[in-house]
């Protein structure tokens, strides 16, 4: 079943959410790394899998990839194996009897970014493997990301002070690269630079079944889109909210105050507020989709599949 909705339908409901978030959120607080992001920035983009595109707000403004980074990497991961190999990786085996060993180390970035990253081949080269990460993250946005160098050299700090390699290897968490080229790669690509626009349309690709919109290449086979979305499915951690069962899009967000929520068949959803919730979550951002999805009823697991008229 195919439910029908119009351009101006789609643009008066991202009015509505943009104006509404405005108006009644207004707390929140900076991550430590972002001190000197502007708190009243405010910004949310729609891309649609045929490439219109719809904004609102300060849409140019950059910000960091942070966990979202987990998105363009898993299209890679996904790319080079199958989901049964990437289950065996993890470290579950496929009769989801838990054997994987140790715990999850306590560490500024995502352990399970910095495994995934070490996942993605060339294994032992460092350039090689960062040069096709970035390959693959430009065919996603259709532009160059822009990296951070302070904010890289700062998350390198606090990830040495923390003795990050150390703690992966003593809670043996399988790594499938050199710990130091995984965490590295993982530092900088959380210190790549984007703006809402540039995530809805990384998003609208993989809602396109690997067809960027905006450019018409074909970047990952349709075949794996779906498993991508499954790896954003566990949503982002709100505060006093579940994300899916109220917001029904698969999510990824940044500690910087971007999401990124994409809805196969119907495009992606970014926005980007600096303040964030105690689990760090921007929750303007946050509010946003929640609004627009609810808004034009958008629901990954709704029967309908949404299409947009010209």
């Amino acid at each position: 079943m195919v439910r029908k909705i119009k351009p101006a339908d789609v643009q008066k409901a991202l009015d509505n959410a943009y104006q509404k978030s405005q108006k009644e959120v207004n707390d929140g607080k900076l991550d430590s790394l972002m001190s000197d992001a502007d708190p009243t920035s405010f910004a949310v983009s729609i891309v649609l899998t045929d490439g219109r595109v719809f904004e609102k707000g300060d849409t140019k403004i950059k910000s960091p990839l942070g966990r979202i980074a987990l998105v363009p990497t898993h299209v890679l991961v996904l790319s080079q194996n199958t989901p049964e190999e990437l289950i065996q990786k993890a470290g579950v085996c496929t009769c989801a009897c838990k054997c994987q060993k140790g715990a999850k180390p306590e560490i500024p970035l995502s352990p399970h970014g910095i495994r995934a990253v070490s996942v993605v081949t060339p294994q032992g080269d460092s350039d090689g493997k960062y040069s096709i990460m970035i390959d693959n993250i430009v065919a996603l946005t259709g532009s160059e990301p822009v990296l951070d160098d302070k904010l890289y050299e700062r998350l390198g700090k606090d990830v040495a002070s923390a003795d990050t390699i150390n703690k992966i290897a003593a809670a043996e968490y399988n790594l499938y690269d050199d710990a130091g080229i995984a965490v590295d790669l993982y530092t900088r690509l959380a210190s790549l630079t984007f703006d809402t626009t540039q995530l809805a349309t990384m998003g609208a690709t993989i809602a396109a079944d690997g067809r960027n919109p905006i450019t018409a290449e074909d970047v990952l086979d349709g075949k794996i889109a779906a498993n991508v979305v499954t790896t954003m499915a566990r949503g982002v951690h709100h505060e006093g909210r579940a994300w899916m069962m109220t917001t029904g899009l698969p999510a990824a967000n940044s500690f910087g105050g971007a999401i990124l929520a994409v809805l196969p068949g119907f495009g992606a959803i970014a926005a980007y507020s600096p303040l964030l919730d105690s689990n760090g979550v921007s929750i303007k951002a946050a509010k946003a989709i929640y609004e627009f999805a609810k808004e034009l009823q958008l629901n990954v697991f709704a029967s309908a599949r949404v299409m947009v008229e010209k």
